[in-house]
């Protein structure tokens, strides 16, 4: 049997998004420091202020993640387990084909199933788009363009978990 591929947070997938608004955030909180040594009006410093302080947040939101050292997804002999999608096992047996889309700097994998996911895979942030549109109520999205091991990689290892599940280009 061999051994599970186990996923965590890319570091590098984790920061680089949250540079734009730390970036952002420095340069507002450098202009209201301005705004205070030249006696400018407090309402807009305050304004300035408070986007800097909202940039610097998102900024830090967005960086936790390359300190979370948990495992988030889990490809075995059995299925797949996406510990930020409900962290519900979905067996092979239940995947029809799977495709690796990438583009604009993310990637995702999409399955399909032979049946709609269970409702905690459902109504994950990353497939409501399918509870709005009346098609695609089998798929299942998983981000991974923000894990540490590249997407091809990943297809390879269903290829060797699953070699029923077809791979689409």
């Amino acid at each position: 049997m061999a051994a599970p591929l186990e996923l965590h947070n890319s570091a590098t997938g984790k920061i680089f998004p949250a540079l734009g608004p730390l970036l952002i955030g420095a340069i507002f909180a450098f202009g209201a420091l301005q705004g205070i040594a030249s006696g400018t009006d407090g309402g807009h410093v305050l304004v300035i202020a408070l986007l800097a302080a909202g940039c610097l947040a998102l900024g830090f939101f967005l960086a936790r993640g390359a300190f979370d050292t948990s495992v988030k997804v889990v490809l075995d002999s059995r299925g797949f387990r996406d510990a930020r999608a409900g962290d519900v096992l979905v067996p092979w047996t239940k995947v029809r084909s799977v495709r690796l889309t990438s583009g604009k700097g993310s990637a995702m994998l999409n399955f399909e199933l032979t049946e709609e996911p269970p409702d905690a895979i459902k109504y994950a942030p990353a497939n409501v788009v399918n509870l709005i549109l009346p098609f695609g109520k089998t798929i299942v999205h998983m981000e991974v363009s923000s894990l540490d091991v590249p997407g091809q990689d990943m297809i390879d290892a269903i290829r060797k978990f699953a070699p029923h599940v077809v791979v689409n280009r």
